[in-house]
């Protein structure tokens, strides 16, 4: 199984890690830990589009995520973490909202 796609109902433009599912594939771990990123310490416009850095070992399988400048988030299996491509910041989404709840607007593919 690849990584997945996850968005809202009317757009699926996240890259989407399975937890759980996409544990076993070594390649799918490495991808989510390279594309999860720090957040700039102070945000304004001249940081926007500079290179952040990625934090080391951001996931550890079966469910632990170190959210960059937060703390450390635990995962339950079929929970979805899914990421913004231009600034690699970090998106949960729980599995109960987006694989098993029908009338939730998110639609995993």
């Amino acid at each position: 199984m690849a990584l997945r796609t996850i968005g809202t109902n009317a757009n699926t433009s996240l890259s989407a890690f399975v937890v759980g599912t996409n544990d076993v594939i070594a390649a799918d771990v490495a991808t989510l830990i390279t594309q999860i990123k720090f957040d700039p310490p102070v945000w304004n416009a001249a940081v926007q589009g500079t290179v952040q850095p990625t934090p080391n070992q951001a996931y550890v399988r079966h469910g632990t995520l170190f959210v960059p400048n937060r703390g450390k988030l635990l995962l339950r299996t079929g929970d979805v973490v899914a990421w913004d491509t231009q600034t690699g910041w970090p998106i949960v989404i729980s599995g109960y909202s987006a694989n098993g709840n029908a009338s939730a607007p998110w639609h995993l593919v």
